[in-house]
């Protein structure tokens, strides 16, 4: 079977090395230096940074539920001081950075969008979208390859917002091409070219929904019904003055952003984590009800969003550690799934997991993901999809993707028998 991604053996000591995810190369392959954290240095201080790593799971877990404590604030926010009085600041100041009251009223105008009936009436779209985008990439029960990412798990669930949304199929091309420079301005650290490409992509983005905002509105003026989707009901709300139109604005990019990009990588490193441990792979094929708990235990093995921040608005104690009032902590998801004080053998993919939904990768508490059941379905859809099709799956390229917070491949080779 060819080799994913070479593993490097790493010398690291937190107690005389800072971590830094941001360093080249750090995070192809985070997980010995999460554990020498864990072991070691739980509370770790990047003088450099001016940061706080948080790895165990009790202590990000309490983090993620205390939001008297640990705020977004300025942890956040300082993130995207440089786009203050811009279009990249109204597009983003949304479900991302802001605090309750503000993001419990407008999570609560989301969340009615993803009920559970309503995501599994999906399943059937889905599994049609599925199979139609490995029909055009020629995936059939023979021998060949497929560009998993490009080909499959990445139009996947943009063609599932799409239709959520209610875009016309004909202006999906543009909408796609745009957003693909919005997600890096979410990246705390950001290539140099990024905040020019992502601000033109931002004030295209809102024009376009602005479009689609006054034909909606036209339609209901003159009577008719407007086209069936998400953006028309956050309309009706707006007109109702519970969402102003610098929120429906943002609210509208983030469910965009958040709609596809985390499933891409979820679908893609599902299918690594089934090709590293061929026997899991062989099991999930034996026993389609472990289809079920794939997606929470790839989430859990391979976390699609590594960190995220907050900032302490009391002086705290973690693990024994005093962090003073008004500091950056950084909520390692990715370690603290992979911690032992939770999960039993937690370096091992097990589809038999008992409590692989424990997983801190959907968030947690009131910042648990609104689309957490779509991104499961999605990814089981899929999977089962693509292994019905094929047999002895094996990746023959895995390139990174070039952003540290959100975990995934920019591309995957995939060879089938």
């Amino acid at each position: 079977m060819p080799s994913v991604v070479e593993r490097k053996q790493v010398s690291f000591d937190p107690k005389q090395q800072f971590f830094n995810p941001f360093v080249s190369g750090m995070m192809d392959d985070p997980y010995p230096y999460y554990a020498a954290l864990r072991d070691s240095d739980p509370v770790h201080w990047n003088d450099d940074l001016q940061m706080y790593f948080i790895s165990r799971y009790a202590d990000v877990l309490h983090i993620g539920r205390d939001r008297q404590r640990f705020i977004r604030g300025n942890a956040v926010r300082s993130a995207f001081a440089e786009f203050q009085g811009t279009i990249i600041e109204e597009a983003l100041s949304n479900l991302f950075t802001i605090d309750p009251p503000d993001h419990t009223r407008l999570k609560g105008f989301i969340s009615r969008a993803f009920t559970r009936p309503r995501i599994e009436a999906l399943r059937g779209r889905i599994t049609e979208i599925s199979e139609g985008l490995l029909d055009e990439a020629g995936v059939e029960s023979r021998s060949g390859s497929l560009k998993l990412v490009s080909d499959f798990s990445y139009p996947l669930p943009f063609q599932v917002i799409c239709e959520l949304m209610g875009v016309p199929i004909d202006e999906r091309d543009a909408v796609r091409e745009r957003t693909r420079y919005i997600t890096p301005l979410i990246d705390p650290f950001l290539d140099p070219d990024a905040p020019a490409k992502g601000a033109e992509a931002c004030a295209w983005f809102k024009d376009y929904l602005t479009t689609l905002v006054v034909e909606r509105r036209r339609l209901r003026a003159a009577g008719a019904t407007p086209p069936p989707g998400l953006v028309s009901e956050l309309v009706e709300l707006s007109d109702q003055e519970k969402m102003s139109p610098s929120e429906l604005f943002a609210m509208c990019v983030v469910l965009f952003i958040a709609g596809f990009e985390n499933v891409t990588n979820l679908v893609s490193n599902a299918v690594r984590a089934l090709v590293e441990n061929p026997d899991q792979q062989a099991a999930l094929r034996e026993d389609p009800n472990l289809y079920g708990n794939l997606p929470d235990e790839a989430l859990r093995y391979y976390s699609t969003t590594q960190y995220n921040a907050r900032e302490t608005a009391a002086e705290v104690e973690l693990s024994g550690r005093s962090i003073p009032k008004g500091s950056v902590v950084v909520m390692l998801r990715g370690a603290a799934n992979r911690d032992e004080r939770r999960f039993a053998d937690p370096d091992s993919f097990f589809l038999r997991r008992s409590d692989s939904h424990a997983h801190l990768g959907f968030g947690e508490g009131a910042t648990f993901c609104t689309g957490a059941g779509l991104a499961r379905l999605e990814t089981e859809v899929a999977i089962r999809c693509l292994f019905k099709r094929t047999k002895d799956v094996a990746i023959s390229e895995w390139t990174q993707g070039p952003t540290k917070l959100f975990w995934g491949p920019s591309e995957v080779r995939l060879e089938y028998n």
